[in-house]
């Protein structure tokens, strides 16, 4: 058996001794000892290919020189400004993203992840209406199954029952549509782009039922979230989407927090489909993960009565930290020098027939889908029946498990069973590494997934 290769199937760590100390955690019976590119290494020396690139959100791969180089220069010099002193390195980056968002997306707002940009966002569409006469539009509209971050107004917006139920006298009563529905449920004789066009107009009909006055914004991801993760709808859904919130004056939020920063091999998930939103979520891979960083950029119409002088109500601590800017700025320097939005592009075409020809056809899968390097699996008992094990069993345990027996890391594992509706539906199972990808990385991925895949079904069946 290979050196980076477990003898036996991981157990989960006891909670003795100093891990007794850290609350609600879960790991593995692994510790990581070190980064380098797409692999993780333990402390016993195994190598493991990060599949899922930490947390959907690796878009250059880890310990790049230039990222800590330029870190390490901005601590020397300050590691936070105050509040009252102009920040240069935060305008360095608005001036970064404003250069590669589309449209008329310049200016923008910086905090520490992705749930506080999507509840920036939130406030910030709200705050909008009430500077240009409109302070009744209140509601945003968000999609069943879907996942915006794990802050309460995070989770207003989603659709997850899993992570809302909890925690629903908490939340703001945010009315959901579906979001673009999957192919299979398009009837006979209807096209692609109608079926999109249909989906759209359940967006209209709930604004017709709230009343046009009273919804501020909609918001939802470039691709589909939830059970339906990676789903990418025709064009004709985005379009017409962006043609509703037109004539009800709702301003559309593109979630682009897993999509941004060429995840799909665009620079945006929305470039695809040739829409500009009002507003744009983006966080993990515009850093890294190399520091906590997230985004929420504006519109040229959205930003004018607060150029005019009204007052954005809202602040984070860390928000436009000036070594995470430096991280930033060093990722994108990256991801461009090195051509690396290409390089998803085309690395994620060869990888997608990879898994087409080689995972799909396996029983436990019932469906690949994406764009560029976001390819999402659908994990089932058998695609027959589209049957989920039965969770007692804990499977989503049980196939990262086998993934590290056999080298590779998820981000998947320890989530699945407390997601009822993706029970229903498969769970998805995240192959999105890298943007630095090569086709041969992606060739050792397919050839130790696929034993994955079938030591997991078999145990399960």
């Amino acid at each position: 058996m290979a050196s980076h290769e477990l003898n036996a199937l991981p157990g989960m760590r006891p909670a003795e001794g100093k891990w007794a100390r850290v609350f609600s955690s879960h790991p593995f019976d692994l510790i990581l000892d070190r980064t380098e590119g797409i692999y993780l290494y333990d402390t016993n020396g195994r190598r493991y290919i990060d599949v899922s690139g930490g947390a959907l959100a690796m878009s250059i791969g880890a310990g790049d020189r230039r990222v800590l180089d330029a870190m390490a220069r901005q601590a020397e010099r300050f590691g936070y400004v105050t509040p009252a002193m102009a920040n240069a390195p935060r305008a360095d980056v608005c001036e970064r993203i404003a250069r590669l968002a589309p449209g008329d997306l310049n200016t923008t707002y910086l905090v520490s992840g992705g749930s506080e940009a999507v509840e920036s966002a939130i406030k910030l569409a709200r705050q909008y209406h009430l500077a240009t006469g409109n302070p009744r539009k209140h509601h945003v509209i968000g999609t069943w199954d879907s996942y915006h971050g794990m802050t309460l107004g995070a989770l207003s917006v989603a659709g997850g029952p899993g992570y809302r139920i909890p925690f629903d006298p908490q939340l703001n009563g945010s009315p959901h549509i579906r979001h673009c529905r999957r192919p299979s449920e398009r009837p006979l004789g209807v096209s692609e782009e109608d079926w999109g066009r249909t989906c759209a107009l359940e967006l209209e009909e709930m604004i017709h039922y709230l009343g046009a006055d009273n919804v501020a914004a909609f918001i939802a991801t470039p691709v589909g979230a939830g059970k339906d993760y990676g789903l990418v709808p025709p064009t004709s859904y985005w379009t017409t989407i962006r043609a509703i919130c037109d004539r009800y004056q709702v301003l559309l939020i593109a979630d682009e927090v897993v999509t941004g920063f060429g995840r799909t091999g665009r620079w945006f998930g929305m470039e695809h489909f040739g829409v500009v939103p009002d507003l744009m979520v983006s966080g993990k891979g515009i850093s890294s993960l190399y520091f906590p960083v997230g985004a929420v950029t504006v519109s040229d119409r959205v930003n004018e009565p607060f150029r005019q002088g009204a007052y954005f109500i809202h602040g984070h601590t860390h928000m436009g930290n000036p070594i995470g800017c430096a991280a930033t700025l060093a990722v994108l320097d990256v991801i461009e020098q090195d051509g690396l939005v290409a390089n998803a592009a085309a690395v994620g075409e060869y990888l997608h027939g990879l898994l087409r020809e080689r995972i799909l056809p396996l029983g436990p899968i019932a469906d690949v889908r994406g764009k560029g390097l976001l390819a999402i699996l659908e994990l089932v008992k058998h695609k027959d029946t589209m049957e989920f094990p039965d969770p007692a069993a804990d499977p989503e345990t049980l196939f990262q498990a086998v993934a590290y027996k056999h080298g590779l890391s998820f981000y998947m594992s320890l989530y699945g069973p407390r997601r009822p509706s993706a029970m229903k539906r498969g769970v998805p199972v995240f192959i999105t590494p890298s943007l630095c990808l090569t086709r041969a990385q992606a060739d050792e991925i397919v050839d130790r997934l696929e034993k994955v895949v079938v030591e997991w079904g078999e145990t399960v069946g």
